[in-house]
């Protein structure tokens, strides 16, 4: 009786609600139906008969039995769907199938002409399943059936009485519609294309403020010759500054990410900083499970023109959802103070690669 399974998932996960069909019962329905007609005239052989069914119906026959029945075939935590049902449990256990034989016989008359008479037979089975099926929705049973297959033999009597007999062999399968959870897995692309972050190249301001980015001591900057901007960090220099961006989309378990960006010194007499560039992953709830960083000494970042900088990080682990670009400028406390500023720009945040 296919109503549950184990759920072992130890992490969170993302689950959707669908309606799937699940199987009830196979069953295979004969039915024999013998019948005599009488032909308009008299006949010196019966040529072939053709024969098809119409109209073949199913409909279900349900009983009403106390859940004291299925307790060993129903888990406990499915009781209080069945008590739905009035009397308990609503047990599918028999099957009516009906529908109409049409035939079109062909016969030989007295003056060697074929000719033909139509023929029309109702006919009803009732079905006892295999194995009665409790159900959780009488109004959500459906039953499918398939061609049935026909055979027919005949015996022609006297010139006038013919005599039939056929057989009709229908298969159906009986089908509830249930509604079912079920695990959203991850987009099957193992890598996403192009740059994940908005405005990479912070080109949109309000103020002194990146629109799609988070900031505190950052301003704009123009870039000589381009007309374009950066994002400056550091705008008073001996104050942490920071520059960040959270990712919301194509973050899943199994990818290895790359992020690498521009960096130029705005050198202003003492370089005593330091610049750290990290990507964290956060599960569903907002706890972070991995990330990595790198720092660059203000010695290691130039003041002559920008240099691009790249790190790569770790494939994203189980329950990763999001991620978060961070920059963040950091002067030393060690004397001298620092007075230089740190110019970012043209930031790529993408998948590289998939396990």
């Amino acid at each position: 009786m296919p109503i549950q399974f184990e759920y072992t998932e130890p992490e969170i996960v993302t689950c959707m609600k669908i309606v799937t069909p699940v199987v009830l019962s196979d069953e295979e329905a004969q039915v024999l139906i013998d019948k005599t007609v009488h032909l308009p005239e008299l006949a010196k052989k019966v040529d072939h008969i053709d024969a098809w069914v119409k109209d073949l119906e199913a409909e279900p026959v349900f009983i009403h039995e106390g859940l004291g029945h299925w307790h060993m075939v129903i888990p406990k935590e499915w009781h209080h769907h069945f008590n739905k049902c009035v009397g308990g449990v609503s047990v599918l256990k028999k099957v009516i199938v009906s529908g109409i034989l049409h035939k079109q016989i062909y016969y030989v008359n007295k003056d060697d002409t074929v000719k033909h008479l139509q023929e029309e037979i109702p006919f009803s089975k009732m079905v006892e399943l295999t194995k009665p099926q409790p159900v959780l929705d009488e109004d959500e049973v459906v039953i499918r059936h398939f061609r049935p297959r026909i055979d027919v033999s005949w015996d022609l009597i006297r010139g006038g009485r013919l005599q039939q007999t056929g057989v009709i062999i229908v298969r159906i399968k009986l089908v509830e519609e249930r509604q079912i959870f079920v695990q959203v897995c991850p987009s099957p692309d193992i890598c996403p294309p192009g740059n994940l972050l908005e405005d990479p190249s912070l080109e949109q301001w309000s103020h002194h403020v990146p629109l799609f980015w988070g900031a505190a001591n950052v301003r704009p900057t123009h870039i000589a010759h381009s007309g374009s901007f950066a994002a400056e960090l550091g705008v008073v220099p001996t104050q942490e500054a920071a520059l960040f961006q959270t990712i919301r989309a194509n973050i899943a378990p199994g990818r290895s990410y790359k992020l690498s960006f521009w960096a130029r010194e705005d050198f202003c007499g003492t370089s005593n900083y330091s610049l750290t560039a990290e990507v964290r992953f956060f599960n569903r709830m907002g706890m972070p499970v991995d990330g990595t960083s790198s720092s660059f000494p203000g010695s290691a970042i130039p003041d002559n023109g920008y240099q691009q900088f790249t790190i790569s990080t770790p494939a994203a682990p189980i329950g990763a959802v999001t991620a978060i670009v961070r920059f963040t400028f950091m002067p030393n406390t060690s004397l001298p103070a620092n007075n230089s500023m740190v110019k970012i720009d043209d930031v790529d945040f993408s998948c590289v690669g998939g396990i």
